[in-house]
């Protein structure tokens, strides 16, 4: 320390034991005028202003000093003149640093609260701000960046987003642009952002950023069930350019039950492009909505051609072949994956294939049979007891009194089983 520093610091702490805070405050503007940085001595004039009840001067002094200790990222001298600052009279401010001073305050506490570990009461607190005063930006901000140090990202994108969507409302487009791009950093796949950055683009007369973001966002409103939102998407990324939505337009009509207008988009994908068999399932399964059987049974054979080994598809053959009328082609199906089930050990799926051709034909005897023996396998003595009994009412009916006879033994078998 030089020695025209030293004396200025000795005869500052004489005036400050003396009370003379005129004579302090002039000999700490000395020491500003050699270091303006200096956090401490802003921090100690901040005191001297206070004792002479100047509270003006006073929060202005220990603002300053605040920001200097932040950027040393000293938190103990920060919250020490948080409490200071707390304690100062309003009543003596203007207006307008009044109010000031009564966002500081505001933040001092939510700060506090954050800095015990209160996280949800500071959430809350700053929550209460903004709704009482939706154009502090400072609120908003601070609260973002609370969130995000307790990686609350959707959150914390979501109070910057308040911002942005402010600043859009009263055309400021650069600033919206700004918060949007940050929010967008945040939550890179969040609607909310995404509808932003579209809106931007489009109030910009940016034909780019309309064609990327609409067309985003009309897949996430897809994916997400939202296909009002999609269809609007889409026309606008379309007018801007746009020509690969096609498909998701298709698939939106459909998820609209505009079955009509979803079937044209298809067709004329299927006719460009005649290999698509994923267009081709769609097809498919609009003609399924739409119960047109004989479409879906040429599709369906259309794929099943294309893929021969895929299992999966005989189900769907077999619904299909019982709408347009050929049972016994279906009920063949049936049988042949509830055999393939058997072998393959998959019971459960070898008694739904059972319980479909039940279904069309209750008393086929044969396949209760089977059924019986699938229960009889997994120990389940009155399930196998039940189909007995019912296909003994059915011999019985039928009049096949040697038939009935077999099931009656078998029965009385059954019934001395443990």
């Amino acid at each position: 320390m030089s020695d025209e520093k030293a004396m200025i610091v000795k005869m500052a702490f004489l005036y400050v034991q003396s009370q003379d805070w005129y004579k302090a405050i002039e000999e700490y503007k000395k020491l500003l005028a050699l270091d303006p940085e200096d956090a401490h001595v802003h921090n100690m004039i901040g005191d001297a202003y206070a004792k002479k009840n100047d509270d003006v001067e006073a929060l202005r002094s220990y603002i300053r000093s605040k920001e200097l200790y932040q950027k040393l990222g000293q938190a103990l001298k920060i919250q020490s003149i948080d409490k200071k600052i707390a304690k100062l009279d309003p009543a003596r401010m203007e207006t307008k640093d009044r109010h000031f001073f009564q966002a500081i305050t505001k933040v001092n506490e939510a700060e506090s609260l954050a800095a015990e570990g209160k996280i949800d009461e500071a959430v809350a607190l700053y929550h209460q701000f903004i709704a009482a005063e939706p154009i502090n930006f400072s609120y908003r901000e601070k609260l973002a960046n609370l969130l995000l140090e307790h990686a609350r990202v959707s959150e914390a994108a979501d109070a910057l987003r308040g911002i942005a969507e402010i600043h859009l409302r009263e055309g400021r487009l650069e600033q919206a642009q700004e918060f949007a791009t940050r929010v967008t950093e945040m939550d890179p796949d969040g609607v909310p952002a995404l509808r932003l950055l579209a809106i931007l683009a489009r109030q910009k007369g940016d034909q780019e950023g309309v064609s990327k973001y609409y067309g985003k966002l009309a897949q996430l409103a897809y994916d997400a069930g939202n296909y009002e939102e999609a269809k609007s998407a889409i026309e606008v990324a379309e007018q801007a350019g746009n020509q690969g939505l096609r498909p998701l337009s298709a698939k939106t009509l459909m998820g609209m039950k505009q079955y009509k207008e979803a079937k044209q988009q298809f067709d004329l994908l299927y006719q460009a492009n005649p290999e698509d068999e994923v267009v081709l399932e769609q097809l498919l399964g609009l003609a399924e909505e739409m119960k047109d059987w004989p479409s879906a049974h040429k599709h369906i054979e259309t794929l099943i051609n294309r893929r021969p080994g895929e299992v999966k598809l005989m189900p769907r053959l077999a619904r299909i072949l019982l709408q347009i009328g050929k049972r016994p082609e279906a009920l063949q199906i049936y049988l042949s994956l509830a055999g393939d089930a058997v072998k393959e050990n998959r019971l459960e799926a070898a008694f739904n294939y059972f319980d479909n051709i039940l279904a069309l034909e209750p008393e086929n005897t044969d396949v209760m049979k089977k059924k019986a023996e699938l229960f009889l396998k997994l120990g389940k003595k009155q399930e196998v007891i039940d189909i007995y009994k019912k296909l003994q009412v059915i011999y019985t009916n039928k009049k096949l009194p040697e038939e009935a006879k077999k099931v009656a033994l078998i029965l009385t078998k059954l019934a001395g089983l443990k």
